[in-house]
């Protein structure tokens, strides 16, 4: 069983931050586990993704890495017709897309929006896969990491993808109590936290933590370290660089 745990959240493409926080990762004794959106917003999707392709192949079971909301996103747009591409193009993807291009910025310009896609597709198939094949949660005796939080009210909770992917009130202002500790992302904590402040929030019953400090809004990168009783042990905050 593993000593320690390792989390972190949200990256959205806040590269340099996450490289910064990964220096507080003790390899020897910790588990680390990411709970996804790597990608949209930030200003190196890319660097992000890779970074974590090469800790995943480097360290093996030792890396998780979960799916967020945006990463699937990334991927659903790429397979999309050539019209809907376009149609769909918001706003935090062309950052990310713009990331795939960084040895080539004159070809970002001329390209399309649905030129854009496959070019990343023909380019970047292993990146592609990497994220298409991303689990949606992980479990321990103790506790639940995921990236947006879980249907408490359903039991077979694990099927439950949209919920993994992107449920909010329902999951943190939840009456429900979790037999576990369920550690999560997706949602600013400023927006959970009284103090609108970017540290993590922790719940009522301290069930459910939230981790997501806002990093590519102006806010921080948290990081949790946590024994195998989901206990917290310390906590680490990299403010975004100006």
């Amino acid at each position: 069983m593993d000593k320690m745990y390792f989390v972190f959240s949200d990256v959205h493409g806040c590269y340099f931050e996450m490289k910064e926080l990964l220096k507080l990762w003790d390899r020897q004794n910790e588990k680390l586990i990411y709970l996804g959106d790597m990608v949209d917003r930030g200003y190196n999707s890319l660097g992000v993704i890779k970074t974590m392709m090469e800790l995943k192949k480097q360290y093996g079971n030792q890396v998780v890495i979960l799916k967020g909301n945006h990463d699937e996103m990334f991927t659903d747009w790429l397979f999309l017709d050539p019209f809907s591409r376009s149609m769909n193009y918001y706003n935090g993807l062309h950052e990310t897309i713009k990331s795939f291009y960084q040895n080539d910025k004159m070809k970002f310009q001329k390209d399309t929006r649905k030129q854009r896609a496959d070019y990343i597709k023909r380019n970047f198939p292993d990146v592609v896969q990497f994220i298409r094949d991303l689990p949606l949660y992980y479990e321990t005796e103790t506790s639940i990491f995921v990236h947006a939080g879980i249907n408490l009210k359903n039991t077979q909770w694990k099927e439950e993808k949209q919920s993994l992917l992107w449920i909010r009130d329902e999951f943190f202002y939840s009456p429900i109590k979790s037999k576990k500790r369920i550690f999560f992302g997706h949602t600013p904590t400023q927006f959970l936290n009284k103090d609108k402040s970017n540290d993590i929030w922790v719940s009522k019953y301290g069930d459910k933590i939230g981790i997501d400090g806002g990093c590519v809004f102006g806010g921080q990168l948290n990081g949790v370290k946590i024994n195998r009783d989901g206990e917290i042990k310390a906590i680490i905050k990299v403010p975004r660089k100006k």
